[in-house]
């Protein structure tokens, strides 16, 4: 059961990474069309600004699962000179429940977020005027990705630990 998990959270936040390259590649692409649009056939921008920063947010309200995954996140490890082996192990699964906690809180204000600029139909009021659920979204289903990917974490944090 443990393993199926830890599979399957490797699994979704490879999707996460891929995802958030393509957020980021689809930006890009925006930018470069509002860039034609708006310099060399003098039409107004309508939609791009606002479709980039969504994309740019839910790249890296996603992303973060896979940059958790592959320990690429900040961490301050001059302290872990400091510290015996045993000692670096409790500090990452403390600092761990703290993160997890963080991201079930976030979860809880995003999902009330996204609750409530859904049943109030809330948009962005510009002339696009998408409905704001949707970028509100990736903020939830980010903290969620997040949730899981800690509790893999975390295991894997015991299982090092026991082998220590």
């Amino acid at each position: 059961m443990k393993k199926n998990y830890l599979k399957f959270c490797d699994y979704i936040s490879k999707a996460c990474g891929a995802f958030a390259v393509i957020s980021l590649f689809l930006s890009i692409l925006v930018i470069v069309e509002l860039v034609f649009e708006r310099y060399f056939f003098q039409r107004p921008i309508t939609w791009q600004t606002e479709l980039v920063t969504m994309l740019l947010v839910a790249s890296t309200f996603i992303g973060s699962a896979y940059v958790l995954s592959e320990k690429a996140h900040v961490s301050m490890e001059w302290i872990y000179d400091f510290l015996s082996t045993k000692n670096i192990i409790r500090l990452k699964i403390f600092t761990s429940f703290l993160s997890l906690v963080f991201f079930l809180i976030l979860f809880y204000f995003g999902y009330l977020m996204v609750e409530e600029a859904f049943v109030k139909n809330y948009t962005t009021g510009t002339v696009w005027d998408p409905p704001l659920w949707i970028p509100y979204s990736s903020m939830m289903i980010g903290a969620i990705l997040m949730i899981l990917q800690y509790v893999a974490e975390i295991i894997k944090l015991f299982e090092e630990k026991d082998i220590n």
